[in-house]
């Protein structure tokens, strides 16, 4: 059902107001993979990202790392489907603090659509949502 690759579509903060609402801006890019072997990987990105200034990330500037790491987003490991929500087991990824932790998703399919919700478990807004359309 969830196996396959996924382009975003949207990347918004329920429950957030004015700029905090739209994160990565008016046109995010993503992908989302679930490979049939049980492991996920994800990317997502502001799409008007500006180049760096140098292709060798080592020779650009503190500033430039800096205003990219702040506009993208990633992890991969090992995922569990359970029909209402999805179980992401983080083993790597751009955030430290994820790596060896469980990121819970609230999941809905609708035909070729995906929307992800973080399962709040402070109940407190905002809420990260992301939806996600099917490659074909």
């Amino acid at each position: 059902m969830i196996v396959g690759t996924w382009r975003l579509a949207d990347y918004y903060m329920e429950g957030a107001p004015g700029e905090g609402a739209r994160p990565l801006g008016d046109t995010p890019l993503g992908l989302l993979i679930y490979g049939p072997d049980g492991y996920m990987s994800v990317q997502y990105m502001a799409g008007d990202r500006p180049p760096l200034s140098s292709e060798n990330w080592r020779w650009t500037t503190d500033e430039e790392k800096l205003a990219a790491v702040r506009t993208f987003g990633g992890y991969a490991g090992r995922y569990t489907w359970l029909g209402d929500r999805i179980v992401h087991q983080v083993e790597a990824g751009i955030y430290p603090n994820w790596i060896g932790t469980e990121l819970v998703r609230l999941a809905v399919v609708a035909g070729d659509r995906l929307t992800l919700r973080a399962d709040r478990t402070d109940g407190q807004p905002p809420t990260p949502v992301l939806l996600w359309e099917r490659i074909r």
